[in-house]
């Protein structure tokens, strides 16, 4: 069974509790894979998970040890660590209570009384930040319910329920700015909430024209389309009155701009979520000691032969002269040799490298990561099933085996510590990792392949057929509620990805 992508490219899965994995295209070369590690409710405060990820690629690639190496993968490979944002639909934002908008009330107020306390500014900005990234998740997961309503009036109703929520979520944050209007409030204290106000109003344009753009050859888009519009030109209207960076038709120059600052805003208002990491290598002290094991080894067999040499023919002798010159060859090959056998078992005990997360300077756990090439016979069985290639492709790779890259994680954080943050209980992080592809795609054919159909009358006609390779991704899932494994096909040229098939 095959499940493409949708319209927004991506392939979100939700069958552990404990860790949701989401995979979608970043851009025409990069592959987006979203882990989050969401720490349980028992009464354990430390949280272990694992993910392994073996990568098929095509012999036709030529990729392998030689010719794209460790080091290789992990230019390719880039990491953003966050936390997870706080969960609330767009009705719950809206709440009284301990929710994101009263919070952010009681913090401005606490600011207004005394605008010079540090501990009081900080709280406001921290929660500025937080409600606009809250609403942000709040929005793509409304979005994502509209793209799956079941029939068009559930679709209707679930756009309308947006229009009234967002309008009312939009018109409570801007009316607090009249309260940042004292003697005692300073033009930077203000310039965050208008920060917050620049970036909510970007994340309203994005949403918005997400549910255009899905719904605008459909015929429901009537019903839909006078709202959507109209919320659109508000925002612009507000954008105008506060100053903000407008796009402007034909001015590619300002345009970018504009992309650049939203960039940017977008970096401080999500700052607070993402980790502080410290990376080390895995294992170095034990690395280390086995390395001078090796060197040990490697002059016990030198002076033992020394030692016999200066016994059997004396000291100065031109045989001694020559068996110390080949005791000194051979010993520092068996220290090499010695080297490499302790580093391939290391391997197997070790990782490559040992991420230390932190929350403001306090520990709250680490990921260790390797990676590796594997032969096929040293698959898990259940790994073996899931890779079931068509009969064509198994006799291919009778002669031209596949290679296997095994990427591992291992995660363990502390429930006890993520929660100690600020006032939001947070659920644990999302570990987004992007996979670029175009060191895979540079031993590649032409994409455009010329193709024949017969004609009648001039003989033949032309055809163009895309060249596409697959590149197979199978996703091992592991937790303290067990595991379950996830199948993705890329298909991908010299010009890209272009799609992303979950195979189940």
């Amino acid at each position: 069974m095959l499940i493409p992508l949708s319209f927004n490219s991506f392939v979100n899965s939700n069958v552990n509790s404990m860790i949701d994995t989401e995979v979608k295209v970043h851009d025409n070369f990069a592959l987006e894979f979203k882990i989050g590690f969401i720490t349980n409710n028992k009464e354990e405060d430390v949280n272990e998970f694992k993910i392994n990820t073996w990568i098929f690629v095509p012999n036709s690639l030529d990729i392998n040890r030689s010719t794209y190496s460790k080091g290789d993968f992990y230019k390719d490979v880039k990491n953003n660590l966050r936390l997870i944002t706080p969960v609330y639909s767009l009705e719950e934002i809206l709440k009284a209570g301990r929710g994101p908008i009263p919070r952010l009330q009681k913090a401005i107020d606490s600011l207004v009384a005394n605008p010079s306390d540090e501990i009081e500014v900080e709280s406001y900005i921290y929660q500025v930040k937080m409600l606009v990234c809250i609403v942000k998740s709040a929005l793509r997961r409304h979005v994502q319910l509209i793209y799956k309503a079941p029939s068009d009036d559930e679709a209707v109703s679930l756009v309308e329920s947006y229009l009234r929520d967002v309008n009312e979520i939009a018109s409570r944050y801007r009316a607090e700015l009249n309260k940042l209007t004292g003697a005692g409030i300073s033009m930077k204290q203000r310039e965050y909430f208008l920060f917050g106000d620049d970036f909510l109003g970007n994340i309203i344009e994005q949403y918005t024209f997400q549910i255009i753009k899905f719904f605008k050859d459909k015929p429901v888009f009537i019903e839909i389309k006078e709202g959507l519009n109209r919320l659109l030109e508000e925002e612009a209207n507000h954008k105008k009155k506060r100053g903000f960076m407008l796009l402007k038709r034909g001015d590619e120059r300002h345009n970018s701009l504009v992309i650049t600052q939203r960039n940017v805003l977008k970096k401080f208002v999500e700052s607070d979520l993402f980790l502080q990491t410290l990376k080390k290598k895995d294992g170095l002290f034990v690395e280390q000691f086995y390395y001078s094991v090796a060197a040990g080894i490697a002059m016990i067999f030198a002076t033992v032969i020394s030692f016999f040499a200066t016994q059997r023919f004396g000291n100065f002798t031109t045989d001694l002269f020559l068996i110390l010159v080949f005791s000194y060859m051979f010993k520092d090959r068996i220290k090499e040799l010695m080297r490499y056998y302790f580093s391939s078992q290391l391997s197997k005990k070790y990782f490559d490298t040992k991420l230390k997360l932190s929350i403001r300077k306090q520990e709250i756990g680490w990921i260790k990561e390797a990676f590796d090439y594997i032969e096929e016979k040293k698959l898990p069985e259940e790994v073996r099933n899931f890779r079931a290639r068509s009969p064509l492709v198994e006799a291919e790779n009778q002669i031209y085996d596949e290679k296997i890259m095994l990427y591992r994680k291992w995660v363990k954080l502390s429930k006890e510590e993520i929660e100690k943050y600020k006032e939001y209980r947070l659920s644990g992080i999302n570990d987004i990792t992007r996979f670029n592809l175009v060191n895979l795609t540079r031993k590649m054919d032409n994409p455009y392949i010329p193709l024949y159909m017969p004609n009648k009358e001039s003989g033949y006609e032309s055809l163009t057929g895309n060249k596409m390779y697959s590149l197979y991704f199978i996703l091992q899932c592991k937790s303290e509620e067990g595991e379950y494994y996830k199948k993705y096909r890329i298909l991908f040229n010299r010009n890209g990805i272009s799609d992303v098939i979950e195979l189940a």
